[in-house]
């Protein structure tokens, strides 16, 4: 009976994680209303997890009665505590919309399916603000203040929720036109109190697992704790790693006109207002050169000189070919000769837009996905340097419009009553620059440019960085070397590995001066990593946690701090470390060579985030690592090693495989609370979250040794875990740039 519960247990695992592959995708090629309606709102999605939650407790019951193991016990109940929650929140919660208006008290809501609920109570706006990052247009917070039928007055605005007799209240939208604000509406007192039960019940568990002295986890530790250090390793890896040529104009070629690096970079240390934040020029320089050509120097130029020579020579600069486009139908349309043009070359010989055709046919969603990017991201760089140009790119100058600081480019319309003297320099002064730089009085121009500091620090005052962020960012921005040392991380981790191998196929121990070389390359690399995040953070007003850059990084930096203790007692981690850590770090830079740094949305302005997003790495980086000690445990076995080698590989990642496990599952539920707080619902089935949950369920399977004897074998239980790898890879990865939805971002 037991054997057949476990069957039919494990068999309903399988269709659920079967079930939300599909939907995700499902969701992707037919629409979210499609997936809800027909997949994650039915009764059959819910009829599974019943069925999956009565016979996985019935199959535990039965083992806890021969093993009377808690933790076991504790742990599958709280996975039911959290499905019934969940079920009780579907069939019996309330979610809505509630639009507010000045004047007008309201004391209903309108639900999910267009029906209108009442509620015990009435509640009218009072105020509502848009709060601001200082001296900039980027919304800090969206604050409502509502006054209820009983004369209680509340605050709602992001991760502030106002509640009411179990209705909760959230910040969703607003309507200045005809002063009015848009709140989310959720009732839900008994699913939400049974879920967070079972929440703290999964932590009790998860803590009881890991101290539990018959449990797999310590079982596990004490056999690699008490082992001898691995034996012989298999066959070494070689890795071909072919750099990257541009195809750029010929060094030989007559640079651009532009200034001396000195002057340059006193133009750099001006403010500007970019990305929603004031910053140095010296960060939009770097943005800008980034964009166009991939890299933040242009033929030995540095990212100022590049701006300032668009800016100051632009006859010269339209002619480089340092644009760097996509796609074979842009290179064709630009009449490409290699993967670089010049931004003259977007102009046919008789003045026409020669990417007119394939801008009009992306606009009517005539591409496809990739050659729309491609032509998307080639017209916003002609775009970039065109407004340049125009003089509305560089919003550097502060000007008080009605009360209000507003930062404006030289060829902005100045606003109304604005005094001749400060319009004259705002609209003269960027050409006078030029005169002086044109007539090489480099002293001039530099008393210029200080003039405007000055102008700056006067209108902009406390709205400005600190000084110390001021040099924080330009330290910071001094600090790119994350793809070179990406780079060297994996090319010595592959070179260690060798030596490792090398070592242990000749039955002798690594040198310790290699072993030495390896963690100082580690823990030089961690600390770079460590540095470069806290001056991010501290610039950003932020924990860098908020896009894919950030927590990759911070994934290499887990990964790096993980492997450095356990190559102490295992030499395998040591190149292990080296090259996880620099594939996350290469993996950081898609997309953008440095993203930018940018004003927290006010959504994400939550600590629970930080938490969310600094555990979920921590898993994931045990998870990377699982993956690789598994490559090598299969190579050893193919390569007839010693029962003894592998087995004391499959014990590690047997080790691993707990607390990589836990850690997600506690990322998951953390998430959860903070979605509950931000939206009013802790779970929404967002592809993300779905993914996260399969990658959960997938490698929890391999926890189930005793009632799935298959696990018990080495062979099957590496290769299982290799190949569950690709559930982490679509959980971050194919989230990001297939499936979408609202954490795309990270």
């Amino acid at each position: 009976m037991g054997k057949r519960l476990a069957q039919i247990s494990f068999g309903l695992l399988v269709l659920t994680v079967m079930v939300l592959t599909a939907a995700s995708f499902i969701e992707k090629t037919n629409g979210t209303e499609t997936a809800h309606k027909y997949i994650y709102g039915s009764l059959p999605f819910v009829v599974i997890w019943l069925l999956l939650a009565v016979s996985s407790l019935a199959a535990v019951t039965r083992a806890w009665r021969k093993a009377k193991r808690w933790p076991m016990l504790i742990l599958h109940t709280s996975l039911a505590v959290i499905l019934l929650g969940a079920g009780i929140t579907f069939f019996f919660g309330q979610q809505g919309d509630l639009y507010l208006y000045y004047g007008q008290a309201a004391d209903r809501f309108t639900a999910a399916d267009g029906k209108q609920q009442p509620m015990p109570f009435s509640m009218e706006l009072r105020k509502f603000d848009i709060e601001y990052y200082a001296g900039t247009d980027s919304p800090m917070d969206f604050v409502s203040k509502v006054r209820f039928s009983d004369g209680d007055e509340q605050r709602v605005s992001m991760n502030n929720i106002a509640q009411k007799q179990h209705y909760r209240f959230y910040q969703s939208g607003y309507d200045l036109e005809n002063g009015g604000v848009h709140l989310s509406v959720s009732h839900d007192p008994v699913g939400i109190a049974v879920t967070y039960s079972g929440y703290a019940l999964l932590l009790l568990s998860i803590l009881a697992f890991l101290i539990d002295p018959r449990g797999g986890f310590r079982r596990t530790l004490r056999r690699v704790a008490g082992g001898r250090s691995a034996k012989a390793m298999a066959v070494a890896v070689t890795l071909l790693m072919v750099a990257p040529v541009k195809t750029m104009s010929s060094t030989d070629a007559k640079l651009p006109k532009t200034l001396p690096a000195a002057q340059a970079e006193r133009y750099g240390d001006l403010y500007v207002y970019h990305s929603g934040r004031i910053c140095p020029m010296q960060t939009l320089a770097r943005d800008f050169t980034t964009k166009l050509c991939g890299s933040d120097t242009y033929r030995g130029y540095t990212a100022e000189q590049v701006l300032i020579g668009w800016l100051l020579f632009p006859a010269d600069w339209v002619e480089q070919p340092m644009i760097k486009v996509k796609g074979s139908s842009v290179r064709m349309a630009l009449n490409a000769k290699g993967g670089y043009v010049s931004w003259i070359d977007y102009i046919g010989g008789e003045g026409n837009f020669r990417l007119a055709h394939l801008v009009d046919r992306m606009n009517k969603g005539l591409l496809s996905g990739g050659e729309a990017r491609d032509v998307a991201a080639a017209y916003e760089k002609y775009n970039i340097a065109a407004s340049l140009m125009s003089g509305k790119a560089i919003r550097m100058f502060p000007v008080r419009d009605g009360g209000k600081l507003r930062w404006m480019a030289q060829g902005d319309r100045m606003p109304e009553g604005i005094r001749q003297d400060e319009w004259l320099f705002i609209k003269r002064s960027t050409d006078y620059v030029m005169e002086l730089a044109l007539a090489k009085d480099y002293a001039g121009m530099d008393n210029v440019l200080e003039k405007i500091r000055e102008y700056q620090q006067k209108k902009a005052g406390a709205a400005l960085p600190t000084a110390s962020r001021f040099r924080a960012e330009k330290i910071y921005n001094s600090m790119q070397f994350s793809l070179p040392l990406a780079v060297l991380l994996i090319l010595s981790g592959m070179f260690f590995y060798i030596l490792v191998v090398r070592n242990s196929l000749r039955n002798i121990n690594t040198p310790k001066i290699i072993m030495r070389c390896g963690r100082l390359a580690m823990a030089v690399s961690a600390c770079f990593l460590l540095v470069a995040m806290t001056l991010r953070g501290y610039v950003g007003g932020h924990l860098p946690l908020s896009n894919g850059f950030e927590t990759m990084q911070l994934m290499a930096l887990c990964i790096l701090a993980i492997a450095f203790p356990l190559s102490i007692r295992i030499p395998l981690f040591m190149p292990f470390g080296l090259v996880a850590g620099g594939l996350a770090m290469t993996v950081s830079m898609i997309g953008e060579g440095n993203p930018q740094i940018t004003t927290l949305m006010p959504v994400l302005a939550s600590p629970l985030l930080s938490i969310h997003v600094t555990i979920t790495m921590l898993s994931y980086s045990l998870f990377t690592l699982l993956f690789f000690n598994g490559v090598t445990a299969l190579s050893m076995s193919r390569m007839k090693s010693s029962d003894e080698v592998v087995g004391r590989l499959t014990d590690i990642s047997r080790l691993m495989l707990y607390p990589a496990i836990f850690l997600l599952a506690i990322g998951i539920f953390t998430g959860a609370v903070w979605a509950n707080m931000s939206w009013g619902r802790y779970w929404g089935w967002d592809p993300k979250e779905t993914w996260a949950l399969v990658t959960m369920l997938v490698y929890s399977i391999a926890l189930h040794e005793k009632s799935l004897p298959t696990f018990r074998r080495p062979a099957f239980f590496n290769a299982y875990v290799v190949l569950a790898f690709i559930t982490v890879l679509m959980t971050y990865f194919g989230v990001n740039f297939l499936l979408g939805g609202l954490h795309s971002y990270a």
